[in-house]
């Protein structure tokens, strides 16, 4: 997988698969990645121009795939938190708020509405996943500091971020990190708060920056890799 820096600093992922086709063929996945297919002619400088060009269309085509997801899966009586699957269990009550504990989901409202339902049930995931951030974030800068670096004050902010799990915004010491983490594993969530700290050091994505990257969390691509099936 390759990656392309668009001019107002936004990335657009892609994979490039070479087959005896005429044309060069773009599929913007569910995960997030442009799949590219084309013939050994074409190169690799063509293919990213034509996707600089056309950024505006993946980044819109990954928005309303994200969109239908949310769509589909807003009724269905299930939340899905680091990694595992709770059942929600509607419980009839003047709280109006849900919680996550070890089993369940459990959501407590007078309400029938599966809409309203669904975004308190989000609601629970965003809380318990900001606290999970705040504990990530002092582990990694703890880790760093053992290993004699200084990373800069840094506020962490969770948004619904379109086309990445992260971004580093290294002159502002301002990380930002994609809500839906929140359905992978833990370690999952730590390597791309590695991968973001990283950026301090290395504002790129060269082969000096994964060389960073596996010496500060060696496990690097073991935990990310998972991201790419998604």
């Amino acid at each position: 997988m390759k990656t392309v820096r668009l001019p107002d600093g936004r990335e657009i992922s892609y994979e490039l698969t070479r087959k005896r086709v005429k044309n060069i063929n773009f599929r913007a996945r569910e995960d997030g990645i442009v799949a590219v297919s084309a013939n050994s002619g074409v190169s690799v400088k063509q293919i990213e121009d034509f996707l600089v060009q056309r950024a505006d269309f993946f980044l819109k085509a990954f928005e309303q795939i994200q969109k239908r997801a949310r769509e589909n899966n807003k009724n269905a009586r299930i939340v899905r938190y680091l990694g595992r699957d709770y059942p929600v269990r509607v419980i009839e009550n003047s709280r109006e708020i849900a919680v996550i504990d070890d089993n369940e989901c459990r959501v407590f409202t007078k309400s029938a509405d599966e809409d309203y339902i669904a975004q308190l049930r989000e609601q629970a995931v965003l809380t318990r996943f900001a606290v999970l951030c705040r504990e990530l974030d002092s582990e990694v800068r703890e880790h760093l500091r053992e290993k004699g670096l200084t990373p800069p004050p840094t506020r962490i902010s969770i948004k619904d971020m379109k086309s990445r799990w992260g971004s580093c915004s290294y002159t502002r010491g301002h990380i930002s990190i994609n809500s839906r983490l929140a359905a992978f594993p833990r370690e999952t969530i730590l390597s791309v708060f590695y991968h973001e700290y990283a950026h301090y050091w290395h504002h790129d994505h060269s082969n000096n920056f994964y060389r960073f990257l596996l010496e500060i969390y060696p496990d690097y691509y073991a935990h990310n890799s998972v991201l790419k099936q998604n």
